[in-house]
Order: structure tokens, then sequence, then C-alpha cells
């Protein structure tokens, strides 16, 4: 599957979010639209601008390009939405149904094609450790199609739990992974998930 991911600016967010299901729905019924997910900022954790992230999965690039219109340009495009094609990396355990209390980390990767395999080696390691944690779900890592973007990577991870993930952040074997992150310009949040659709 090729995917979608809108990361959606605070002055874009009311409007983006008024819009998504309609548009959805749309491109749903075009057959090309195989998952739609929404997520809303509740807790900014480090320089986050953005209010809403969303991705949206389709059977292959061709199929994106095949909706009329072109189906990157028919999700809701409006200013103040940075939108980029990607292919899944990374997948760590099975999708979860979303439930009361379940918190998401979102983070967009705004770095370069050369910072790529450091990153992705960063986050190798510290996967082991929050894959153990107590509390932790799953993840995927997206990564552009295209390293021309703002965004070259993003990592979405379910949680049972704010506090589950917050503690596993702040466990003293993480210490390592978390000063090696300051050396890139990552902007993780915690999110709840407005929607989750599925379409067969």
């Amino acid at each position: 599957m090729k995917y979608v991911i809108d990361v959606v600016d605070a002055d874009a967010a009311s409007d983006y979010a008024a819009r998504w299901r309609d548009e959805v729905r749309r491109l749903a019924v075009d057959g090309a639209l195989r998952t739609a997910e929404l997520f809303r900022v509740t807790e900014p954790i480090r320089d986050v601008t953005y209010a809403l992230l969303s991705v949206h999965g389709f059977d292959s690039a061709a199929t994106i390009e095949a909706v009329p219109g072109s189906a990157s340009a028919r999700i809701v495009a409006v200013g103040g939405v940075e939108r980029t094609v990607c292919h899944l990396e990374v997948a760590l355990s099975e999708l979860t149904p979303t439930l009361p209390g379940h918190a998401w980390l979102i983070n967009p990767f705004e770095i370069s094609e050369q910072e790529i395999p450091g990153v992705l080696d960063m986050w190798g390691r510290a996967r082991d450790h929050m894959a153990a944690s107590d509390g932790f779900l799953n993840a995927r890592l997206f990564r552009a199609t295209s390293p021309s973007n703002k965004y070259n990577l993003f990592n979405v991870a379910q949680w049972r739990g704010a506090e589950d993930f917050k503690k596993s952040l702040g466990d003293k074997a993480y210490d390592r992974h978390r000063e090696r992150s300051m050396n890139y310009r990552l902007h993780p949040s915690l999110c709840v998930q407005v929607h989750g659709l599925r379409f067969e």
C-alpha cells in the first residue's frame, strides 16, 4: 500500500476536520481508499505547530494518481497542510482497535535525505525499548517516497495510555536515545485518534 499523510497546522485544522469525513467517503466510493485515520494533538511534546495529522492508505501509488484530480488533491486540499506520499517502512505488531484512553504518539521527522540512515538507526535502537515497555501496542514508521519533502519519516505509535508512554520515555534506559534524538528536528506529540476507518 501507499499512503498520503497530511500534517495540518492549527489555523487550517477546523476547516480540514469539518471536511475530512465527506472527502474520505468520496474517495472510498471511488474504490481507491483502503484506510483513513485522523489524529488530533492533545499534548505537544517538542516543537509542535500542527493540530491534526491524517493517514490515508491506498492500494498503490498508481491508484493515488488514478483518482480523478489525483487523490492527494482530493483529500481536503486547503492551505496549512503539508502533504507527503509515503510507503510503510516498518510495522511493529498488528494494529489494535482504538479504545477509550488509548494514546497515539505522532512524530513527523523534519529531516533531509542524508539524515535518514542515522534516524533509522536511532529509531531501530529505541524501538526495542519502547516495544518491550508496558502499555505499548504497535508502531508504524512511514517513509516519504520522494526525499524532497519537508517530512521524510513519520512515526505513528499506539499506546494503552499516555502515562504508559511517559513512563517508558522517562525510563533511564531511554536516556541515550533521547539525547541522540536532540540532533534532529523531530515534532512529537501525544494524540487521540478521532477517526479510524477501513474499507474493503
